[in-house]
């Protein structure tokens, strides 16, 4: 991987903690399946990237920060998954294996971007107290998003940049050996995790009932996810008009 390319890796995984992508990065461009493409595109191949990162997507589909908890990144888990995977030639599942332990060490980054916010929140009352109200913008914006990206673009760019290359120094020593299957079957018994989480979430009330609807459109009526998409979106919109309906007749 090229240093320009490591660079952009870092510079996807601060747009996604930072509010400059339509003020939501981490909904949306800080999914692994988005960020995959990304790092697919600047690596020459997107498609490679975006099934990579949606392997990995998988992993995180139960993923939930409450309370001040966060127990994985996913993006950076995505980035480098799928860095590893285009330049190395790992598969799918394999990347996925490598991407889990990633995930894990991206804490200690948000655990950092948070200490940092402290001394710009006191820097900010500060600001205010004495009427520089033109000020507060630089706490609250300016130093914390320099802060942020010292935090967030050097060290993926490095893990990109020089990681990248031990992963596959390791993958070459294990060429021909029985540790890159048992990897395979590691990351492909991941997803299945991710996707038992979400069903635990999706298992209540009568959201039930959708997820079987969803199953049999797809064994049975061989629908695409286009499709499936918009009678889905149809669906809910109906659902949620009955509701209300049966609420208001209720009272």
């Amino acid at each position: 991987m090229a240093l320009w390319q490591a660079i952009l890796c870092g510079i996807f995984y601060y747009l996604n903690a930072g509010p400059w992508v339509i003020g939501i990065g981490f909904y949306t461009f800080g999914r692994p399946l988005v960020l995959g493409f990304f790092v697919g595109l600047v690596l020459g191949d997107p498609i490679t990237g975006t099934i990579v990162g949606a392997t990995i997507q998988m992993i995180y589909l139960g993923l939930m920060s409450t309370g001040g908890s966060y127990p994985a990144d996913s993006a950076l888990a995505g980035i480098v998954g799928t860095a590893a995977a285009i330049t190395t030639g790992l598969s799918a599942q394999e990347a996925v294996a490598i991407a889990v332990p990633i995930g894990l060490i991206g804490t200690i980054f948000y655990q950092l971007r948070m200490v940092s916010a402290v001394p710009c929140t006191h820097l900010a009352d500060k600001y205010a107290a004495e009427g520089k109200t033109n000020k507060v913008w630089l706490a609250n914006v300016g130093i914390t998003q320099v802060i942020l990206a010292a935090i967030y673009v050097i060290p993926c760019t490095l893990v990109c940049y020089f990681g990248i290359n031990a992963v596959q120094g390791i993958v070459d020593a294990l060429a021909g050996s029985r540790a890159l299957a048992v990897l395979s079957a590691i990351g492909g018994m991941l997803p299945a995790i991710g996707i038992a989480m979400n069903m635990k979430a999706i298992f209540k009330g009568d959201a039930r009932y959708f997820f079987f609807i969803g199953f049999l459109l797809v064994v049975y009526f061989n629908l695409d996810l286009i499709g499936i998409g918009c009678l889905a979106a149809l669906m809910a919109i109906l659902y949620m008009q009955l509701k209300s309906d049966k609420e208001v007749s209720e009272v």
